[in-house]
Order: structure tokens, then sequence, then C-alpha cells
């Protein structure tokens, strides 16, 4: 063989443009690089907010606790007394037993309507069993009114013949 033989035989060139992969695609300035550096910029400036959002949100539950798991109340209350927190105190014990007298009263008047619906529902099932019995009495009289009917005109018919 001839060294012009090997030299020929040279592996076949792909095109990059339509093979070329990531890099090419990366290489071309209209492109690839635009959308590497927008990319980029989105994740480096919206990753940082959305983890201070949400960090911050965690602090402000994590902070409403005092070291030993407690509520810390004194943002909340303040420079409140002592005899103004037991007439609050006092005020919401007292709408806590109005509310209860009043659940008391619906739960009596839950069980007296239940016992009304029993008593209708009850009512209602006799109403049916005697309106099945009316309605199989109905029945048994049509059948002996058309058997009446029936041999009453029998009769009639051979009344006719003898005649």
């Amino acid at each position: 063989m001839d060294v012009a033989d090997y030299s020929s035989r040279k592996m076949p060139v792909t095109s990059s443009s339509n093979n070329g992969g990531f890099l090419s695609w990366l290489r071309h300035p209209q492109r690839g690089l635009p959308y590497l550096i927008c990319s980029i910029v989105v994740i480096l400036i919206v990753l940082p907010l959305l983890a201070h959002y949400y960090i911050s949100a965690f602090d402000d539950v994590a902070n409403s606790y005092d070291h030993r798991g407690r509520f810390e109340r004194a943002g909340k209350f303040g420079s409140v007394k002592s005899s103004e927190l037991k007439s609050q105190i006092d005020e919401l014990r007292a709408i806590k037993t109005s509310v209860s007298n009043e659940l008391l009263e619906l739960e009596k008047k839950r069980q007296t309507l239940l016992a009304e619906i029993s008593g209708y529902t009850s009512a209602i099932d006799e109403l049916k069993q005697s309106y099945q019995q009316t309605s199989e009495d109905v029945g048994r009289l049509r059948i002996s009114l058309t058997n009446l009917q029936v041999r009453d005109s029998y009769r009639i018919y051979v009344k006719n013949l003898w005649m």
C-alpha cells in the first residue's frame, strides 16, 4: 500500500452546525452565551431573594418563642397592668360561661328536634304500612268486584239463553 492511501483514509469530520453539542451552541454569539448569562444572573438574584424570604418568615415564628419554648408576652401585653389583665380575664371567663350556656341550650333544642324527627319518622312508617294495607284491600275489592260483575253477566247470559 501506498502512503497516500493511508492519508486519504481519515475519519469523517462531522459538521459542528448539525451535531456540535452544548459547547458549539454556547460559542454561538447570538444564541448561547446571552441565554447562559441571563440564566446565571437570574439564579444568582432570585434564589437568594427566595431564601431570604423563607428564612425571615421562619425567624419570625422562631422569635416568638423564648429559649424555654414559651411565648414571649412582653411585646403582646407591653405595659398592661395586672388589674387590667385581671379584668380582661374575668371578662373572658364571663364570655366563656355565656357561650357554654348557649351551647347547652342549643344541645337541648337539638335533642328535642331529634325526638320530634324520630316521632315523625315513626308516624311516616305507620302511614306507609296503613297505605300498603289499604292498597291491598282495594286490590282485593277490585278483584271481588270483577268476579261479581263476571258472575252477574254470566247469570244474565244464561237467563237470556233460556228465554
